[in-house]
């Protein structure tokens, strides 16, 4: 298998901007879902998520091709955001479905 799931951690307000976006590059299923940080990421966080020390976000998930993955990454920094968006990329290894 030559595929990555890529997941992007991004404010909660710029989830499905960015969602959209990789929708339209790539023509694949892409999943959001909510994420409550606890700590005290200070680079990402507004004044009041520092206070608290919970930030509001978003991961933003899709699984594509390796040979695809950089431009997909590439489609979301060139994006026009308000907040930074942190990316990884993991290989897959395996995958299956129950029925």
């Amino acid at each position: 298998m030559d595929d990555v799931v890529l997941t992007f951690y991004c404010a909660a307000a710029e989830a499905d901007m960015i969602a959209e976006n990789l929708s339209t590059a790539s023509a694949l299923p892409v999943h959001v879902r909510a994420e409550n940080v606890h700590g005290h990421d200070f680079g990402d966080a507004k004044i009041s998520e520092q206070v608290l020390g919970q930030l509001a976000r978003a991961a933003v998930t899709l699984e594509a091709p390796r040979a695809t993955a950089e431009a997909l990454v590439r489609t979301v920094a060139a994006l026009r955001r308000g907040m930074p968006v942190r990316w990884v990329m993991v290989p897959v290894v395996a995958r299956g479905r129950f029925t």
